[in-house]
Order: C-alpha cells, then structure tokens, then sequence
C-alpha cells in the first residue's frame, strides 16, 4: 500500500467518524433540539405550515416573504420524513457537512496538493461551530455547502458549459438561502472573466458567464415571480433591512463594544419608535414590504446623520468580525458556559487566522488568479458587514476558505521541514 493511500483512507476514515460523531451528538441531545438554533425564529413556523397547510407562511392564510425559502423548505422535508424532530434534519445536515468537507479537500488538491486537501478538509470535518451548527436548526450548514460548491465550480470547474449551469443553479439556490452571497459574485465573475479570456477568448467569457447568470435567474426565477405576485417588486426577502437597522443605530456601536446581542436592541422595553410601529409579527407580503422599507429608511437616516461614527462603528464590527474572541457574550450556560465557548472558538480559529496570511501568500506564488479571487471575498464579505453588522458567527460562512489557505500552509510547512532535514542528512553522510 503506498504512503499516499493509506493517507487517503485516514481522511475518508476521519470524515466517516466526524458523520458518525454527528448522529450521535445529535440522538444524545434529540429531546433539546427545538430549543437550540435558530428553532425560536419563525423558520420552524413556515417549515411547520409547508408540511401541514402547503403554504409558505409564518401564520396560516398569511403568505410571507419574510425569510428566504430553501432552507425552511428543507425543514419541511424533514419534518413530513421523521415529523418535528431532531432525526431527518439532522441526518440532512450531517450528510451536506460531509459533502462540504469532500469539495473542501478537492478545491485546495487543485490549487495547491493532496495533503492540503486532506488538512483542509479534515479540520473543516470538526470544526466546532460548523460540526455543531449541523445539529441545530441553522441555514449555516446549508449555505457553507452552497458557497463550497459554487467556489468549487468557479476556481476549479469551469471549463465546459455544463459547469457554468451548475453554477448558476448554485448562486441560485446560496440566495435562496442567504443574501450574502452577494459577496462572492464581484470576485469570482473578475476570476471568471480573466482566466476564461486568458484560455480561450473574452467573447467566450461573456459568453460563459451569461449562461451562469441565465441558470441563476432561472432557478430563482418561480420565488421572484411569487414574490412579485405578491409585493409589485422582484425580492428574495424582506427581512435584510432589519438587520441593517440592528447594525446602524444609537445603540449599536455601545451593544458591540460590549459583546452584547444586537438582537437586545428590538426588545428593549419601552421599544424604540420604529419597533413600536413595526414589531417582528406576521403580516401580509405589502405590508411587510413597508415596514422592511421604513427599517432602511431608519438607517440610512442615522447612518446620514452620524458621518463621523458611522466609520469608527465601521471599522469595530471588522473587528468584531474577525477577532478571535466569539460574541456576543452569552449568559446561558445551558449549553455550556461562555468562557467554554471563547476557549473553544480560540484554540479553533486563531490557526486559521495565522496561517490565512502566509495560504495567501504562497498560492498567490503559484496561481494569482486564485488567491486573489479569496482575497477578493473575504474583502467584499467584510465590507458588507462593515456596513450591516458583524460578529463572529457572522463570518462562520467563510471560513472554509481560512480551512484552505491552512492547509496550503501547514503543507508548505511540512514540505519546507523535509527537505531540510534530508539535505541535511545528505550533508551529513559526506
């Protein structure tokens, strides 16, 4: 058996493990399932109206256009699989992290070598919030596969016309998921355009690149057509400017300075004006319409009306974004205690960090194209966060790309380390 397979099959035995350890985790905590997550939020009501009334709706009889709808339609299958539970879902879940970890190993063995590929993947296998996120109801699992697969059909995959449709379905299907995938499209249409006109000709980038945008529109074409039916606009959701208000507001900047949930902003008691006349509820698809515009409107006011602390609160979500301190805070300790979690997300990530620099460096000495492209997103990522809001869990979904740019390190490491020590070895036997 040669060295390089037994290495494959410690990989493949790692993923099959980490799947297992997943299931298990996830039948040892199946009676808490519905409290952890995002399993508070109005995602398990439309899952529950898609699987009992057909209707996608946060209240029986009121259609919504509230949430993006790929991952609660994903719920629904698996609530009507294995009813309101922690089973189907869970086992779903399991199976796109895994998924996520195979294409995170192939994306870095075409960009840089095999043993990137296996450490990327491996440690993307028990990345502690990736691997526990996979066991709650959260879309991160979801969206981290998608934006995988897209990267993975547009750095590595993109030479016949069949590859640039699958990546249209894809970006489809991320922005029924999540709109920050809005942050992938400049850098990786620029990779696109530049490596295609380089190897064939910019008639065939334009070409190849409209066949992606046609395969995207199509895929989210019957949710915007609804959606319009619904509002007279062609949306996705309308709960974005909410967030966008959470992030740019008197208390924002005071609430992440202190590693406080922007989500205590709406529940302060007595609400603030605009809560009080638009309070997260179910309403009909005009209605919600007018409220996501009144929460804009709120913060581009303040945003306009702070032009010296809108950069200052800027730059600190960036920093809340990135640093290796997870927030916000939290004082439940029912699923363990805050200093765990910060011990945790430290001893996890402050690697990835480290090493992003010197991935980037070394891939952009054999493929600038690339690097760049990854650079490209986690500045356009960033950015929008600078303007919404940041915080850790907010910057989850990039990660993999940290995961690649490791393995390409610790590999390069690795390598550096051999070499030297058989020259020295030569040097020493003459």
């Amino acid at each position: 058996m040669q060295y390089s397979t037994q290495f494959k099959l410690i990989f493949i035995g790692l993923l099959l493990i980490s799947f297992a350890a997943k299931l298990y985790t996830g039948h040892h905590l199946r009676h808490t399932f519905l409290e952890r997550g995002n399993s508070k939020t109005y995602l398990n009501a439309i899952a529950y109206n898609l699987v009992l009334n057909s209707e996608y709706s946060i209240k029986k009889g009121i259609p919504s256009v509230d949430y993006e709808p790929l991952f609660p339609f994903m719920m629904s299958i698996a609530y009507s699989i294995s009813g309101p539970n922690w089973l189907a879902l869970t086992i779903m879940q399991a199976l796109l992290h895994l998924l996520t970890s195979f294409l995170i190993y192939k994306i870095a063995s075409s960009l840089w070598s095999e043993t990137s590929g296996m450490i990327a993947g491996a440690f993307h296998s028990f990345y502690p919030y990736l691997f526990t996120y996979s066991l709650s109801i959260y879309d991160t699992t979801l969206f981290v596969f998608l934006l995988v697969a897209i990267v993975y059909f547009t750095l590595i995959k993109n030479k016949n016309y069949a590859h640039f449709v699958i990546a249209g379905v894809l970006f489809g299907l991320a922005f029924l998921t999540r709109a920050t995938i809005l942050t992938f499209i400049p850098p990786l249409f620029l990779f696109l355009a530049y490596t295609i006109t380089k190897r064939e000709s910019f008639f065939m980038a334009v070409t190849k690149i409209s066949v992606l945008i046609l395969a995207m529109i199509v895929t989210m074409g019957p949710w915007l057509t609804r959606n319009h039916q619904l509002t007279g606009r062609y949306l996705i959701s309308t709960h974005g400017p909410f967030g966008l208000w959470q992030g740019n507001n008197e208390y924002s900047g005071e609430y992440l300075s202190k590693n406080i949930s922007l989500d205590n902003i709406y529940r302060l008691q007595p609400p603030l004006a605009i809560y009080a006349k638009y309070p997260l509820e179910p309403r009909f698809p005009k209605e919600a319409v007018i409220a996501a515009d009144a929460y804009q409107q709120e913060a581009m006011g303040w945003i306009r009306s702070h032009p010296s602390d809108f950069p200052h609160l800027a730059f600190l979500k960036a920093q809340k974004l990135w640093t290796w301190n997870r927030n916000p805070s939290s004082s439940n300790p029912k699923f363990g205690t805050n200093e765990g979690r910060q011990s945790v997300n430290l001893i996890s990530y402050l690697p990835l960090l480290i090493a992003l620099p010197f991935g980037l460096v070394f891939l952009y000495k054999k493929n600038k194209a690339a690097a760049l492209a990854i650079a490209g997103i986690l500045l356009c990522f960033t950015g929008a966060h600078m303007i919404a809001m940041g915080f850790t869990r907010a910057r989850i979904p990039v990660d993999f790309l940290l995961m690649i740019c490791f393995g390409i390190a610790v590999d390069f490491a690795i390598e550096h380390y051999l070499k030297n020590k058989n020259r020295n070895l030569k040097t020493a036997s003459l």
